[in-house]
């Protein structure tokens, strides 16, 4: 009887340990390998505008000033309808936006571009597909781990169509986009908007590896220190630009 009773303690005993490490089930790591590297590009400005001026019917932001160099993450701020978009759209070379001054930057082909509607992800392919058409020279294989290192690791997970992705999927897919085929300026749009702690966890884990230079739209200050922004622009009442060391 003691002894039934000794064993029964120890298999509650054991039961509650594996019960509570289940609990603690440690959060996934994203370790990306990018396609690019430091010896790439080297430490040079990628991005320049002088005395930039900007609209569409009439000038929209003026004195438009800032420069990044390759490595550099820098932030700009604005209130809604400032003209923080039309900025971007200037620098991806939008033919609609009007713009004068000088521009230096690198060719479209060399800009990532990352916003929080996951715009760069086709909801009729499938998550296969989608890095398959970026790197058609790659192997099953070599797709198949590159997609591991971000998360998809089973056969479902891999040939699931993008419109059946969770929030927090579609980020991990565009970021594995950018990994693939790493572009040398990489913009983010408000990406931290409306994405759980989780995958901000993971959107730092990438963020920090990626070795270009980052142009972040976003007033989520803790998220730009975790990036190591140096740098944020800022735009006021009356289209003018300033800049802010604040980090």
């Amino acid at each position: 009887m003691t002894s039934n009773k000794q064993q029964k303690r120890i298999h509650d005993s054991k039961n509650a340990i594996l019960e509570q490490l289940s609990a603690l089930r440690l959060p996934e790591i994203i370790k990306p390998k990018f396609s690019l590297h430091p010896s790439d590009i080297g430490g040079q400005a990628i991005l320049s505008i002088s005395d930039g001026v900007i609209g569409y019917h009439q000038p929209l932001l003026l004195n438009i000033s800032l420069s990044i160099m390759t490595g550099e993450n820098i932030a700009i701020m604005g209130d809604n309808g400032s003209g923080k978009t039309t900025l971007i759209r200037a620098i991806l070379g939008d033919p609609y936006v009007v713009k004068s001054g000088v521009w230096y930057g690198p060719k479209f082909d060399d800009i990532g571009y990352l916003d929080q509607h996951y715009g760069t992800i086709t909801s009729s392919k499938s998550v296969f597909e989608t890095i398959q058409e970026l790197v058609p020279h790659w192997s099953y294989a070599e797709i198949r781990r590159h997609l591991n290192d971000f998360l998809f690791r089973k056969n479902e997970e891999v040939n699931a169509m993008v419109s059946t992705l969770s929030g927090g999927e579609k980020v991990r897919l565009s970021l594995g986009q950018i990994a693939a085929k790493t572009p040398k300026l990489l913009i983010l749009d408000e990406i931290t908007n409306n994405i759980d702690l989780e995958t901000r966890d993971h959107v730092i884990q990438v963020l920090v590896e990626y070795q270009g230079a980052i142009i972040a739209i976003s007033h989520d200050e803790e998220f730009l220190r975790a990036i190591k922004v140096i740098r944020v622009y800022e735009i006021r009442q009356g289209g003018m630009m300033y800049t802010s060391s604040r980090f």
